[in-house]
């Protein structure tokens, strides 16, 4: 049974032009259509969506990792000026080519690049067609101490959850409860980042990484932001993790907020990001 990242959730005002892009650019397809069932709705912490219509989107590989939920009322913006989910990470086989086909509703915000933390990881900013931030990331080689995927196909799915906190102790005292494993704290230019904000390209965040089962992890990004936004956001929403089980007196000690659906949970954290999570 597949443990980490299981899917990713993106709100939508308009399906179509988002499956249309996803399936014309990253070689993903519709997988199935319906409504949002109530439960599932109350998973993702979004009740007043019931019945909503959404898409599953599947990879290249024909696995439904990306679910698109219509909501008419969310409003699209850039994700790097507000907390929560920064960036959906998202295993890719050849980023250059693929960063090099991308056009409209499609924006590279950075082109392919290797990482600061090694050569062997190369990857491309690009804005989505409803506001949602993806790194395509090509792993070419293991890069020790992390346990990174590879892979031949055009699009895998996330390997990695980035948001964006105002304080990177408490979201990664949170993250460590959850996903049992302290991580590693560092600094860091994120040139995303940097571009937004008019800073300087070398500039250096606190960051810190958490690993989770499936070669997944999570990033975050200690980041000074004005008030969040008073009305939904488009873009990404949330993330479905399949992790072993945690007491739930454990995750509120250490910052989560969550309520049961079900056998499953519906997490806040610290910085306002939303988990959907499955035990193991």
């Amino acid at each position: 049974m597949k443990s980490g990242i299981l899917h990713a959730t993106l709100i939508a005002p308009q399906l179509p032009p988002v499956v249309e892009a996803y399936a014309a650019q990253l070689s993903m397809r519709e997988h199935a259509r319906s409504s949002l069932a109530a439960d599932d709705a109350a998973a993702l912490d979004l009740p007043e969506l019931a019945g909503a219509p959404f898409v599953w989107l599947a990879n290249s590989l024909g696995e439904p990792v990306l679910r698109v939920i219509e909501d008419p009322q969310a409003v699209i913006g850039e994700p790097m000026f507000r907390h929560g989910w920064l960036s959906l990470e998202v295993l890719v086989g050849d980023v250059d080519a693929l960063a090099a086909g991308l056009q409209p509703p499609f924006t590279v915000l950075g082109p392919a690049a290797n990482l600061e933390l090694s050569d062997a990881i190369r990857a491309a900013q690009v804005l989505g067609p409803c506001g949602e931030l993806l790194y395509l990331t090509q792993i070419k080689a293991p890069v020790p101490p992390f346990d990174l995927p590879m892979t031949d196909t055009t699009v895998a799915a996330t390997f990695i959850g980035v948001m964006t906190t105002p304080d990177r102790d408490a979201s990664q005292r949170a993250w460590s409860a959850l996903l049992g494993a302290p991580g590693w704290a560092f600094d860091t230019k994120i040139t995303v980042l940097n571009r937004a904000y008019g800073r300087p390209l070398e500039g250096r965040y606190p960051v810190a990484v958490v690993p989770m089962p499936g070669q997944c992890m999570v990033e975050i990004d200690q980041v000074e932001l004005p008030a969040a936004p008073t009305r939904r956001a488009a873009g990404t929403h949330s993330l479905c993790l399949r992790l072993p089980a945690v007491d739930d007196s454990v995750l509120r000690a250490a910052g989560w907020q969550l309520a049961a659906i079900g056998n499953r949970r519906s997490l806040r954290g610290p910085a306002g990001e939303h988990v959907e999570l499955l035990g193991a």
